[in-house]
C-alpha cells in the first residue's frame, strides 16, 4: 500500500491488486476518483487500485477512509473488498460539499453538537440518541424520552421557530424537553463546528458513526472553511419541559385533533417569555439528561 500526492497536491491511496483480478465498476464522483493504474517499483510493474480525493475540503474524510481501508486489509480483507465496503460505509465522501452554507445551518449544527457533547459526558455511546441527522421528529430520542434543540442569535428576541405541527409533540406515553442555545456570532468566539465536533469525536465510543451523522447535515468535513467561516460565543442556555402548559401548536389544537384538510405545512414562532413557568432548573436539566441517557440499550 502507498500513500501519495497527485500533481496538484491531492491526496491519493494506492492499493496493490493482482494482475488477473477483475475489478468491478467503481463509484467515482466529482469528489472521489477511483481507477486502476500500473506503476513500476524497483523495476517491477505493480498494478494498483488508485484512489484520489478531488475536493480539498474532504481531505479529513479521505484520511479517515484510508485509515479504515488499511485496518480492514490488516484484518484479512482483500484490498478491493476493503475499498468497496469502506466506501459503502462512507457514502458521504461521494458528496461534494455545498459552496455556501448559511449561518443558520452552521448555528443549528453547533446547537445539536453542544447537546450531544453534554450527553457524551454521561455516556460515550450517547451518539446513538442523536436522531436529527436522520430526519426524525426530534433531535435526540431514547425510548419515550426526547429532546428538541433550537438555536437563536444574540440579536434575536427570546423566541424560537417551530417548523412542524408535530415537532413539539412528545413521544407517545413519554416526555419532551426543548433545549435552546443562544449563540452570538463574534470574531473572537471560542465555539465553532470544528472545535465542538472534535470534542464530540474524542468523547464518542465510535468516531466514524459520529462523522457519518454529522455528514447527514451536509457537513462532510467539520474542519472545512465553509462550515467554520463563523465563530460564536454561548450567551445563554435554557431547557424547557414541553407539557400541556407550554405554548405550542399540535394536532390537538384543531377540532377533532386533525390539521385542516389542505394545510400541508405549519410553521410558527414561540415566545419563550410565555414559557417561563416550564423552564427547568439546572438540577432539572441534569435529571432530564440522565433520564435520556438511561434509555441506551447497552449490549
Amino acid at each position: 500500500m502507498r500513500l501519495a500526492l497527485g500533481n496538484a497536491g491531492e491526496l491519493r491511496l494506492l492499493l496493490p491488486v493482482r494482475k488477473s483480478e477483475r475489478i468491478a465498476e467503481t463509484p467515482s464522483s466529482d469528489a472521489l476518483g477511483i481507477g486502476v493504474a500500473t506503476y513500476t517499483l524497483g523495476g517491477t510493474p505493480i498494478r494498483y487500485l488508485d484512489m484520489t480525493c478531488l475536493v480539498g475540503a474532504l481531505d479529513g474524510v479521505f484520511a479517515d477512509v484510508a485509515d479504515e481501508i488499511m485496518d480492514r486489509i490488516v484484518g484479512g480483507a482483500s484490498p478491493v473488498e476493503a475499498c468497496r465496503t469502506t466506501i459503502e460505509d462512507f457514502r458521504s465522501l461521494l458528496i461534494t460539499p455545498s459552496a455556501e452554507v448559511s449561518i443558520e445551518e452552521i448555528r443549528g449544527l453547533i446547537g445539536e453538537l453542544l447537546m450531544l457533547r453534554t450527553l457524551l459526558d454521561l455516556d460515550s455511546a450517547a451518539w446513538r440518541l442523536w436522531r436529527g441527522p436522520l430526519r426524525e421528529r426530534h433531535d435526540f430520542r431514547g425510548g419515550t424520552v426526547a429532546t428538541e434543540v433550537k438555536t437563536t442569535s444574540r440579536s434575536a428576541t427570546r423566541s424560537v421557530t417551530i417548523s412542524a405541527v408535530d415537532q413539539l409533540l412528545p413521544p407517545i406515553g413519554g416526555s419532551l424537553t426543548l433545549a435552546v442555545f443562544q449563540l452570538a456570532e463574534t470574531a473572537g468566539g471560542d465555539i465553532s463546528v470544528a472545535r465542538v465536533a472534535a470534542d464530540v469525536m474524542r468523547a464518542a465510543s465510535d468516531r466514524q458513526e459520529v462523522a457519518r451523522l454529522i455528514s447527514g447535515y451536509g457537513c462532510t468535513d467539520p474542519e472545512s472553511r465553509e462550515w467554520n467561516r463563523c465563530r460564536f460565543r454561548l450567551e445563554d442556555e435554557d431547557h424547557y419541559l414541553v407539557d400541556a402548559g407550554f405554548p405550542r401548536v399540535i394536532p390537538d389544537s384543531f377540532a377533532g385533533g386533525v390539521v385542516p384538510s389542505g394545510v400541508e405545512q405549519i410553521s410558527y414562532v414561540v415566545n419563550l417569555g410565555a414559557a417561563e413557568h416550564c423552564r427547568l432548573s439546572n438540577e432539572g436539566v441534569e435529571a432530564r439528561n440522565v433520564e435520556l441517557v438511561a434509555c441506551l440499550d447497552h449490549p
